[in-house]
């Protein structure tokens, strides 16, 4: 995927980590999903890469053929799903948002959320943005930043407070405001399917000193 200006890079679901590390296509393990499942504690297997139908994904990436990503194998499960939510993805990561405020967003959310796959995966998109180590150590710490208190007044609250929403709009204008909003709502709504599914790190990208933090929402993970 050809890189854009800074106001709308194509990232996300539509640029695999594989591709963001410099790594070529990798084949996927085979077996049936149920075996898949049972191995790994995964609750919906990705596709096998050899049997994705790569039309699928035309709209991220027509017309060039992805490689593998435990992300894309899953949207493979489901393919209206796949072509309702990439379409909305793919205007999420070509929007007015500056790159560098969508993914500091992005780190947030996939941190309280306690998704490894999704704070992985845009940390190297981060830095490829130029997000530096400070920043996204500031992000790992709940440091007081104006995007930190954004991500975690809707997440708590499902809204911003006044305080925070003025200081947004100083900087941002009303379509921005909108993007930012939809956006940590979407990665809000995907770390939920990476969460539940148990869609492991792709064997390219380590977990990135990620630790999520102990949430009481969060407890009833992997019990039972």
């Amino acid at each position: 995927m050809s890189e854009q200006s800074e106001h709308g890079q194509n990232h996300g679901p539509g640029e695999t980590a594989t591709e963001r590390s410099g790594h070529g296509e990798h084949g996927l393990h085979h077996g049936t999903a149920a075996d898949t499942a049972a191995e790994n504690d995964v609750r919906i297997a990705p596709v096998p890469y050899d049997d994705w139908d790569h039309e699928l994904f035309s709209v991220i990436n027509h017309p060039r053929k992805l490689p593998q990503a435990n992300v894309l194998g899953i949207f493979q499960r489901h393919p209206a799903l796949a072509r309702a939510f990439l379409t909305f993805n793919m205007h999420l990561n070509t929007t007015t948002l500056p790159v560098r405020v969508r993914e500091l967003a992005v780190l947030r959310v996939a941190w309280r959320r306690g998704s490894r796959y999704e704070w992985a995966s845009h940390v190297l998109i981060a830095r490829k943005a130029g997000v530096t180590e400070a920043e996204i150590d500031e992000v790992r710490t709940g440091a007081d930043t104006l995007l930190n208190r954004a991500v975690d007044e809707l997440d708590t609250d499902s809204g911003l407070s006044d305080a925070t929403y003025a200081a947004l709009a100083a900087d941002l204008d009303e379509h921005q405001l909108m993007d930012l909003v939809f956006t940590i709502g979407a990665y809000t709504m995907l770390t939920m399917a990476l969460n539940t599914f148990g869609v492991e790190l792709d064997p390219v990208i380590s977990e990135e000193n990620f630790s999520f933090p102990k949430r009481e929402w969060y407890s009833h993970k992997r019990e039972g």
